[in-house]
């Protein structure tokens, strides 16, 4: 008996893919906390209604859940995520030049936490990359903070 190719390609397509789902958003997220602890800052991940209540101390950097945002492929090919980043330093009591300063220095700091991100065994490119100084605090601490967004492309 011969089998139709046609209903090969369609049972294969209805096999479930269970390693889709955290393959690739797991060492991202990953990747991101290790190296903001490297450069100095504490590691916070949640959606960003709960930072009041878990940023306690300065500087710190707080990743929003990834947002998936395209797959190409189903074995092999590509996972796209937004991601967005904020990092906040304590801002209460600093004086013009300093605020300045302090948001030179995050820019800077994001910059080079982008750039090692693409170095990441999985990127294949960070791309869309915005930096946007804040102009209200997050928490009840006064901070200043720059918030990234970036698109993530990756590989599997």
């Amino acid at each position: 008996m011969a089998h139709n190719p046609l209903q090969l390609v369609i049972n294969s397509y209805k096999q479930p893919i269970n390693s889709l789902s955290t393959m690739n958003r797991t060492p991202l997220e990953g990747a991101v906390e290790q190296i903001a602890k490297r450069l100095g800052y504490s590691f916070f991940a949640a959606q960003d209604d709960y930072m009041s209540q878990l940023v306690s101390c300065y500087p710190a950097a707080w990743l929003a859940p990834l947002k998936l945002h395209e797959i190409d492929g189903r074995q092999h090919g590509r996972i796209s995520y937004d991601l967005t980043l904020h990092l906040m330093c304590l801002g209460t009591k600093l004086t013009v030049a300093q605020r300045t300063q302090a948001f030179a220095d995050m820019e800077s700091q994001l910059l080079s936490l982008f750039a090692e991100l693409s170095l990441s065994p999985t990127v294949i490119a960070v791309t869309a990359l915005e930096i946007t100084p804040r102009t209200f605090a997050f928490t009840t601490h006064g901070e200043l903070s720059q918030t990234a967004t970036a698109r993530i492309i990756t590989f599997f």
